[in-house]
């Protein structure tokens, strides 16, 4: 080989080496983005499902619609994004079968048992989380944000309440008042968790107040009305 061809076989050479490079660098680049893709695929898929799974259970229960529809936005919005970044998955058709039509009512989930019971829990708490996520982003006002929270708060002990009532009353029925006297107290308890301002606390403590008398032998006297804790004003 002559020296004159010399400098075009090191400028060939270099010119491969730079095309080898500028190939490993697209195709690392195209791997990374599919991975990248495939994570937030999985990420949605996962956020879905649970967004969908407390959906579901909200609209049986009396959920605020406000929450109602934050929540169907959010769940079009992801299932949008997911069918952008997995078209062909068949996921989409999953997770839309999943998808929850019409309003609901409160009775339509069965709450006479502690599983039930729980499962509401946590689709609550699923909104209260949610919201509050609403207010970071400025999706929502702190006035909204507090005013929504309040109230789901409120349903999650009322939930909680009735089923304990509720299964207290079944079993008194059943010749259980042993059991059923731990179910009320079990009541009585989320009830004295509720601020003093709630409307809802002063006769829902008297109603359970009444329970445990009657269940008690020889119906002992209901508890008196409780009043709210005062503080001494200095002399």
């Amino acid at each position: 080989m002559s020296l004159e061809n010399s400098p075009v076989l090191v400028i060939s050479l270099v010119a491969i080496l730079l095309i080898a490079l500028l190939i490993n660098y697209f195709v690392h680049q195209q791997q990374e983005q599919r991975l990248q893709r495939a994570l937030l695929a999985k990420k949605l898929r996962t956020g879905a499902g649970q967004l969908l799974d407390a959906l579901t259970t909200l609209k049986q229960l009396s959920c605020p619609k406000t929450v109602i529809d934050l929540l169907n936005n959010e769940a079009v919005r992801m299932l949008d994004k997911l069918a952008q970044l997995s078209p062909q998955s068949g996921v989409i058709e999953q997770l839309q079968s999943q998808t929850p039509t019409g309003t609901g009512h409160a009775q339509s989930l069965n709450l006479e048992n502690d599983s039930a019971m729980k499962k509401a829990h946590s689709a609550i708490r699923f909104a209260v989380r949610f919201i509050h996520q609403r207010r970071s982003l400025g999706g929502l006002s702190s006035i909204q944000c507090d005013e929504l929270s309040k109230e789901l708060i409120w349903l999650d002990s009322k939930i909680e309440i009735d089923t304990h009532m509720d299964s207290g009353k079944r079993l008194l029925d059943s010749d259980k008042p042993a059991v059923a006297i731990s179910r009320f107290k079990l009541a009585k308890n989320v009830i004295a968790r509720l601020p003093y301002k709630d409307s809802h606390r002063q006769q829902l403590m008297t109603d359970i107040n009444q329970l445990i008398a009657q269940t008690l032998p020889f119906g002992t006297a209901a508890a008196a009305p409780e009043t709210p804790p005062t503080t001494k004003k200095g002399g």
